[in-house]
């Protein structure tokens, strides 16, 4: 990857992000755009109609099921376009903040992260960095750089794992909200602040998640698909489960939890010993807090206990801890700049990593946030988790065994017409909030290569279930 040290490194999305927030809380955008989601949602509803009455008359089961992806994302664009509004309100205070980095093997990178984090605008913070075993170089970098900053904490520990490093942070902290940040993301200087008013809105707010734009989006056609997909999971998914307080995944490079929220959990991981090899022995049980045990089922209290073993998804484990009586909400003014891979086979294996951390907390979750909102579980939540087990059967029977057996050519023509539209939609929204996007047309080529490729993940995340590993190179 860049070393963004490099001068001559211009890091694009940080340059040409325009996106802006409403005193309503609302994204801005113009009345020709809302002219155009008007039209979007039209279009996908005679689009799903369309589908419904062709496996109808088909007597077609799969084409049926083929509109559980546009379902899913007309649920959320709904949402997300007209109920969303930022939790951001609350007057800042001069509550003591925690900002938390682990840290490993980010020579190139911690400098610029750590000094963006010291201009930041809100002003009383901590900062503790734990390098959690580097072999790079980080370890005399975070020295220097504890030098030049006073208010610079630096752990030096063995390699453990990022769950280690982040409990053994949170032991070494005071602050009264505790800020998560990756050490290949930079901090817009308001970003901080932003997630403190989130908190100071709504006492009942445990978690808040920022706005993830792509560092490094310049590089290539890979990074400009993360480009517009870091926008629809940010601006779209995260806003429509914000507007129901239930954000699923408070993502690592920016993220913020009450102290208390977290408190009974984060000692688990310290307790807690996963070997480098296959065995997964759960050794931990973690104790929910009072409201949280009346929702766990006794198989829940087990997928919780057997979470917290592992690196490969934290933040949505703590993110799942949170749910259980608390809000996770999203605030798109907290802006925070993420090195994303360039390399496809660097790619793939963080999306793996990824989506195996997500079916272990899914399954967590699954066990009592129906009770949140009934509405909200059905049609973001569950839906989604079911057509993660799903899309690779919907590919296969939509684009092989409906023409090649069932000599039903129209019906690939339909489901890929369906993806077209549906990116196209996203990726012109994406230029409507945000004018100085560059990518925005690169939309309906990434949504075809998410369903194409990112969906058979499903099966080496499967197979690799028992493995403990954080960190992408």
């Amino acid at each position: 990857m860049t070393d963004p040290r490099d001068k001559s490194y211009v890091p694009a999305s940080r340059f040409t992000s325009r996106q802006k927030v409403a005193q309503s809380g609302r994204i801005k955008v113009s009345k020709g755009a809302w002219v155009f989601r008007v039209l979007v949602i039209l279009a996908l509803l005679v689009f799903m109609t369309y589908m419904i009455q062709r496996g109808w008359e088909a007597q077609d089961p799969f084409l049926l099921a083929g509109i559980i992806f546009p379902i899913h994302a007309v649920n959320a664009l709904v949402i997300g376009w007209i109920f969303f509004k930022s939790p951001a309100t609350g007057k800042l205070g001069d509550d003591l903040v925690t900002v938390i980095i682990p840290v490993y093997n980010q020579h190139g990178m911690i400098e610029t992260v750590v000094d963006a984090i010291f201009r930041s605008t809100y002003k009383n913070l901590e900062v503790v960095a734990i390098n959690d075993g580097s072999k790079d170089g980080t370890t005399d970098a975070l020295n220097k750089l504890a030098a030049k900053y006073p208010k610079l904490k630096v752990i030096h520990k063995k390699n453990e794992g990022k769950r280690k490093a982040i409990a053994s942070a949170f032991y070494n902290s005071k602050g009264t909200f505790l800020v998560f940040i990756d050490s290949d993301s930079v901090v817009d200087e308001n970003a901080i602040a932003e997630l403190v008013r989130a908190f100071k809105g709504d006492p009942k707010v445990g978690a808040v998640v920022g706005l993830a734009k792509v560092w490094n989006s310049h590089k290539n056609t890979l990074t400009k698909f993360q480009d517009v997909w870091y926008d629809n999971s940010f601006n779209i998914r995260k806003a429509a489960e914000s507007y129901f307080g239930s954000v699923l995944c408070c993502s690592g490079c920016l993220s913020a939890y009450r102290r208390e929220t977290i408190a009974s959990y984060v000692p688990y991981w310290t307790k807690a010993k996963v070997p480098l090899a296959d065995d997964r022995e759960m050794t931990t049980y973690v104790i929910a807090p009072k409201k949280g045990k009346q929702l766990m089922t006794p198989t829940t209290k087990n997928m919780m206990k057997w979470m917290s073993n592992f690196d490969d998804a934290e933040d949505r484990s703590l993110t799942g801890q949170a749910l259980m009586q608390w809000k996770a909400v999203y605030v798109p003014s907290a802006v925070v700049y993420t090195e994303v891979p360039d390399a496809m086979k660097i790619f793939l294996k963080q999306q793996k990593r990824w989506k195996r951390g997500t079916l272990r907390v899914n399954f967590f979750v699954s066990g009592f946030f129906w009770r949140r909102n009934p509405v909200m579980s059905l049609l973001i939540f569950y839906m989604e988790f079911m057509y993660m087990f799903i899309s690779p059967l919907l590919v296969v029977t939509s684009f092989i065994y409906e023409p090649l057996v069932l000599n039903n050519y129209w019906a690939p023509m339909i489901i890929l017409a369906g993806m077209i539209l549906t990116g196209i939609a996203q990726g012109v929204d994406y230029k409507f909030r945000d004018p100085g996007s560059k990518y925005w047309h690169y939309k309906p080529l990434e949504t075809l290569m998410f369903a194409f490729v990112h969906c058979w993940l499903i099966f080496p995340a499967i197979w690799s279930l028992r493995k403990n590993d954080w960190g992408t190179r």
